[in-house]
């Protein structure tokens, strides 16, 4: 019972590590901006980023107002 627990601890605390919400980016690039249909004055981004850690791709879609605030917006999302 006692390996049981610690090996299910074990797999909680791995998930918690991997996951997207921790990523760091340094790089992130806009794909594409679209006029945003529900959110007038907005544009609908598509960012593409690499997870510095593991060299991954992870591409986020975010509605801002400037592309500034775009690649922010999926910064805080953890890329």
């Amino acid at each position: 019972m006692r390996h049981a627990l610690s090996a299910i601890l074990f797999a909680i605390a791995a998930t918690a590590i991997a996951s997207p919400a921790n990523a760091v980016c340094s790089s992130c690039n806009i794909q594409t901006k679209t006029p945003s249909a529900k959110e007038p004055g907005k544009f609908d981004y598509r960012v593409s980023c690499i997870i510095d850690e593991s060299g991954d791709e992870v591409n986020t879609v975010v509605t801002a107002a400037t592309d500034e605030e775009a690649i922010e917006l999926t910064k805080k999302k953890g890329c």
